[in-house]
């Protein structure tokens, strides 16, 4: 596989092992990083490294509203990454 298919799959699983686990495991968010640095390195399309980006952050003020136990932040978070992996699924992988 190559790199952009590999990144691409990177933050599908980094999505997938949230949704699993149901919160935010240790490195999670550092594997988020490094699939958007590679995906800027690549070059990938503007509009898929906004996705990711905010996949991230979202990621983020959901390790937040954990630890700050806020319930109804968590699952408007929860609900935010739920439709940033539906934009994330349906952003074609440029073929390389």
């Amino acid at each position: 596989m190559d790199a952009v298919q590999e990144s691409y799959g990177t933050v599908y699983q980094v999505i997938k092992e949230a949704n699993v686990t149901g919160y935010i495991t240790p490195g999670l968010r550092g594997r988020m990083y490094q699939a958007i640095d590679t995906l800027k390195q690549l070059k990938a399309p503007a509009d898929h490294i906004s996705i990711a980006e905010r996949i991230s952050v979202t990621l983020h003020a959901l390790e937040w509203a954990t630890l700050r136990r806020d319930d109804s932040r968590r699952k408007a978070d929860w609900q935010s990454l739920g439709a940033l992996e539906e934009q994330w699924l349906s952003a074609p992988v440029p073929q390389s």
